[in-house]
Formats: structure tokens, C-alpha cells, sequence
């Protein structure tokens, strides 16, 4: 008689997570709960890397707003408003501006960078500038004169021309309100030169700018607009949607995968030229359940080739930030995973010729910025002092059920493919029968730490692209990793199970790449 012996497999984790689909149907390569991993392009999931405060000496209050200062003579400075301050880093602490008005505590402060000067604005108070060693307040004369920048709430660099949004002039707001510098002057402004989008429409008000190639996107409550054109006489605002649009301060983000906005209480939604989409549906659940929750507004970034939002996470009626982390390169429809990450506003900060680095202020951690990503490798969070803060990390799979969730089947020993820098334990627990109250089985799994010359380290796979999703799987570091091939204990007789692979409690390094489940069918009586 032939052997009933069979073989179930995960090869891939390229699904990331799905909070929607019920325990029968998840994809093969989705997870119904994970923390802190991330998913490898190639198929596998790895612990994140730990992130690292940018200011040893926290700054007196939360951080609002962050952009950032680029000059053509090598000047990059890292920017932020905290309080009623407005501060700049070249390199670690933050030194305040002086020179310039204080900003009301709890405002925002928005800002971009045109002709080697950084422009910062909010709707309460009087615009500024910076060149990296003088600050100065600004007027607001709209008369083409020079040394003028009108009060606004949202600012963009966009065809060379300064963007001004939600503007107050002359002791009046425009909610509605676009205005545009001179040409290839941003302290010159027309008073002629501004348009009112669609005021009074739908009862709401703009709520942000973006930048887009060849139009410049405008973000109402519940609609976007587009502006084309090359000057005053021949720009032109056009309708894209009114059934969408950004929640105000969270600055929706432009990518090479298209704009990226966060509207009302439904999540993440994507623009690509022609058509708005809905990303978020496998993340909804968190939503309708109320474990997001709207203390304060969602924020974005893109960085590394992912977009980054944070949230407010809400868990037995504590509310925390954590952030959750979308790639759109993976699959028809990109993944998510979800990270503990402190983090309120988010900034992608790039100097020229530099790797794009996403930047964040936290919230727990007053005062700190931190780099959300590090690149240095790190197997720990540092948000204060030197304190090292360990990662937390986990991700259950989908229920295994032979493709048949009634019979009752003999589990065999479990086979994973696995690999670490360092000799670590893997926890590993076992749940049975669509039962995740209780894990019926647990053990360890020893994972030696392999490690191999760095052959691909090399001129032809050391990636040198910052902008490359590839950069950390094919660089020294990752190819130094040596996959193994563990034997886990038998599971017992279930009709299903699922593991949860735990990471380590010491702060390594590790990754997943593939696990296979044998089983034997027992007869159906």
C-alpha cells in the first residue's frame, strides 16, 4: 500500500499580514498576528532592525513637524518644531533658532527646502527661513516685493514655484486658498496669484499638499485636486475625486509607486496617476475593532522603499504608537507588516548622494528623534540614553490543514529553515484545532549562528543603490547568514495547527525562510 505520508509547506511570507481573512482562508503566505519582522523580498521573514535616537540630549518637549535643509554646498541639516521652538540638526543634538517668532505650543510646523534656504510655516504665526546659519522671520506683503511668505498651514516645492495652502491673510483665514510665489523666487508673491479650490464644497477644507512629476496634488477632507501647468497663465485645477481625500496634518507622501494618503477612518489609500485604491483592507479589522484609534492623526513617510505610518494602537484600553510598514513591491497588492516603533511624525530625510533615512519624532519618549530604520545593523531599540531596549518579536502562520480542516491528521516533526548571526533560542509554541487561547505544545529551537565569508559582498551584489529594496538582503551583513535545516518535535494527532515562532530574548538577529509540516491522514469515521 502506497504511504498516506504528506507534505505541507511555507515557502514564502510575502502576504505579511491579514487582520480580515477568517482562520480558513488566509493566503499560504499571509499571518494572522505578527510584531517586528519584516519580509524579506525573496520570500522569507526576519526580525527588524532596532531603531536609534538621533539626539543624545532630548529636547523639552514633543516633536510636531520635521523636515529638513539641503544646500548645493554639502549643508544638510535635520529640522524640527517642538514646543514653541524651532530647532536644527547637522548631525546628533538639536540647537534652536533664534531670530525668528515663537510658534504657539502645539502647533505644527511644515516646511520645504528652494534655492538652498529652508521655509517653514504655521497657520498662527509668521513664515521663516533658515540658510543653515542666519533665521529670520518673513514678511507677508502679497505685492511681489521682496522678502514676503504669506502664513499658511501647508507649504510644497513644486515646477519652481513656492506653494503656500490653508492661508491667513490680513486677519482672515482661507481654508480653501492656493497660492504661488514668483517664479524661482519664494519670498516674491502676487497678490493675484492664488486660487480658492472649490470653497464651501462638500464642507470641508484643504488638508495638505504633495508634490507629483508633472501635477501638484491638493488634499481636501473628502477630496484631491490636481494642478497642472508651467506658470500663472496657464495653471489650471482639476477635479481627480470626491469621494476620497487626507485627514488633515498627516501629510500624504509621493513615491515611485505613486501618492500615499491616510482619509477619514478608513486607512491608507494609494494614487498612481489614473485610479485611487484602497490598500488597507487586510488592516481594516484593527480599525472596526478599535485597536486604531484617532487620539491624534495618522502620519506617513516613504523610506527605504517602504511607506511608513504611524498610529495610534490601542490594547486593553492603553494607547500606544506603534507603526505600521507597507511595501508595495510584494505581490499584486503589496504587504503589511506592524512594528512596536514610537513614532508620531514622520520625515523621509535624504541628502543628496546619501541613503534615504526615515526619520520620526516619539512619542513615549519625549523630546527624542529617532531613526526609524537604522542602517547600522541594530538588534535593539535605543530611544533614551544608552539604553538598549530589546525587540519583541513574533509571527504566527496560517492554520495547516492538509487542505482538509475536518480530518483529523497525525502530525509529524516539523522542518524549519532558519539562520542567525549569533547561537540563539527560538521559543516556539503550537496551537491545534483553530484554538489560539492555549498552545498545546512548546520547545525550544537552538539555532546556531553560521556564518559565511562575505562572497557576495562584492562590486557585482554589494548593492551601492540607495534607493534598491535590495540593498540589505545582498549587502556583507545578510549574505553572511548561513540558512540551516532543523528537525522540530512531533505536533500529535490535530485536524490543524499553526505556529507561533517567537524571537529570541537576547538581541540577535534572526529570520525564517521556510517551514514544512509532514502529516498523515487518519481515515474519516
Amino acid at each position: 500500500m502506497a504511504s498516506q505520508f504528506k507534505l505541507e509547506t511555507l515557502e514564502s511570507f510575502t502576504g505579511g499580514l491579514n487582520l480580515r481573512t477568517d482562520q480558513f482562508n488566509l493566503e499560504d503566505n499571509e499571518s494572522p498576528d505578527l510584531l517586528n519582522v519584516l519580509v524579506d523580498p525573496r520570500g522569507g521573514i526576519r526580525m527588524r532592525d532596532g531603531v536609534d535616537r538621533r539626539n543624545t540630549t532630548a529636547l523639552s518637549a514633543d516633536v510636531k513637524g520635521i523636515w529638513a535643509l539641503h544646500t548645493d554646498t554639502g549643508t544638510n541639516q535635520l529640522m524640527v518644531n517642538y514646543g514653541t521652538k524651532v530647532a536644527y540638526s547637522a548631525t546628533s543634538n538639536f540647537t534652536d533658532l533664534t531670530g525668528i517668532t515663537a510658534r504657539t505650543d502645539g502647533s505644527r510646523v511644515y516646511g520645504m527646502t528652494m534655492n538652498n534656504v529652508a521655509y517653514g510655516v504655521s497657520y498662527d504665526k509668521v513664515s521663516f527661513k533658515w540658510d543653515g546659519s542666519t533665521a529670520a522671520d518673513l514678511g507677508v506683503t502679497l505685492d511681489g516685493s521682496a522678502g514676503n511668505f504669506p502664513q499658511a498651514q501647508y507649504v510644497a516645492f513644486w515646477n519652481n514655484f513656492a506653494w503656500a495652502a490653508y492661508t491667513y491673510e490680513s486677519g482672515t483665514g482661507h481654508k480653501y486658498r492656493v497660492r504661488w510665489s514668483n517664479a524661482n523666487n519664494p519670498e516674491k508673491w502676487s497678490a493675484t496669484d492664488f486660487v480658492d479650490i472649490d470653497k464651501g464644497e462638500h464642507g470641508d477644507y484643504i488638508t495638505g499638499l504633495c508634490a507629483m512629476g508633472d501635477r501638484l496634488l491638493i488634499f481636501k477632507s473628502n477630496s484631491v485636486y490636481a494642478v497642472f501647468g508651467f506658470d500663472s497663465d496657464s495653471f489650471q485645477v482639476v477635479t481627480l475625486t470626491d469621494s476620497v481625500g487626507s485627514v488633515p496634518l498627516s501629510q500624504p507622501v509621493s513615491t515611485p509607486y505613486g501618492v500615499f494618503f491616510w482619509y477619514a477612518d478608513q486607512g491608507v489609500f494609494s494614487y498612481n496617476r489614473e485610479n485611487f485604491a484602497w490598500i488597507f483592507d487586510k488592516i481594516a479589522p484593527a480599525i472596526e475593532d478599535g485597536r486604531i484609534s484617532f487620539a491624534s492623526n495618522p502620519q506617513l513617510a516613504w523610506g527605504n522603499q517602504k511607506v511608513y505610518v504611524s498610529v495610534d494602537w490601542t490594547v486593553g484600553g492603553v494607547t500606544t504608537r506603534r507603526t505600521l510598514v507597507y511595501d508595495p513591491t510584494l505581490g499584486p497588492t503589496g504587504a503589511w507588516v506592524l512594528t512596536d516603533i514610537d513614532a508620531a511624525p514622520l520625515y523621509s530625510y535624504r541628502p543628496p548622494n546619501s541613503t534615504p533615512t526615515v526619520y520620526a519624532g516619539c512619542v513615549a519618549n519625549t523630546g527624542v528623534v529617532v531613526d526609524v530604520e537604522d542602517e547600522q545593523n541594530r538588534t535593539s531599540d535605543r530611544y533614551v540614553g544608552s539604553t538598549e531596549a530589546h525587540i519583541a518579536s513574533h509571527f504566527f502562520t496560517r492554520w495547516m490543514t492538509g487542505k482538509n480542516p475536518i480530518v483529523k491528521k497525525r502530525w509529524g516533526r516539523p522542518r524549519m529553515v532558519t539562520s542567525a548571526e549569533a547561537t540563539i533560542t527560538i521559543p516556539v509554541q503550537i496551537y491545534k484545532d483553530y484554538d489560539k487561547s492555549a498552545s498545546t505544545n512548546s520547545f525550544n529551537v537552538s539555532v546556531l549562528g553560521k556564518t559565511s565569508t562575505s562572497r557576495w559582498d562584492t562590486a557585482k551584489w554589494d548593492d551601492a543603490d540607495p534607493d534598491s529594496a535590495y540593498l540589505a538582503e545582498w549587502d556583507a551583513i545578510a549574505q553572511s547568514l548561513t540558512a540551516d535545516v532543523i528537525n522540530l518535535p512531533t505536533l500529535g494527532t490535530a485536524r490543524s495547527v499553526s505556529m507561533k515562532v517567537n524571537g529570541p530574548t537576547s538581541d540577535n538577529h534572526w529570520e525564517v525562510n521556510a517551514l514544512a509540516f509532514t502529516y498523515t491522514p487518519r481515515r474519516l469515521r
